[in-house]
């Protein structure tokens, strides 16, 4: 059933773990971008792994909710899969291609958001 008013969507549970994840990919990006500077590197890189893991972390428990409610589909999983291999493998390529991946896959967190949850 969907949700008829914006009370409705905020007191649903998989609304507020795609909305945490979207807030936490967009802290993640920012964090990502702030140590663009080699000085800045080696200290916020672990930061930057730690905030990726709490994506993944929160992105699953959307999956487990979603999963107990209706089920999943093929774009569901292959989002988490972006994620978890995409986005790391990318990082070692290029930087510049990291972020503009990184930024796509926060576009996907709103389609998935909206196809979803909405």
């Amino acid at each position: 059933m969907q949700a008829a008013t914006l009370e409705g969507i905020f007191i649903n549970p998989r609304f507020i773990f795609i909305f945490l994840t979207f807030l936490i990919t967009t802290a993640n990006i920012l964090v990502g971008v702030s140590i663009l500077p080699k000085d800045k590197r080696k200290r916020g890189f672990k930061l930057h792994q730690l905030i990726h893991g709490a994506v993944i972390i929160c992105y699953c428990m959307f999956l487990w909710e979603t999963h107990s409610y209706m089920g999943n589909g093929w774009f569901n999983y292959a989002v988490l899969a972006y994620f978890l291999f995409v986005v790391p493998v990318t990082r070692r390529i290029d930087i510049t291609l990291h972020a503009i991946l990184a930024s796509v896959g926060l576009v996907l967190l709103v389609g998935i958001a909206t196809f979803s949850v909405l």
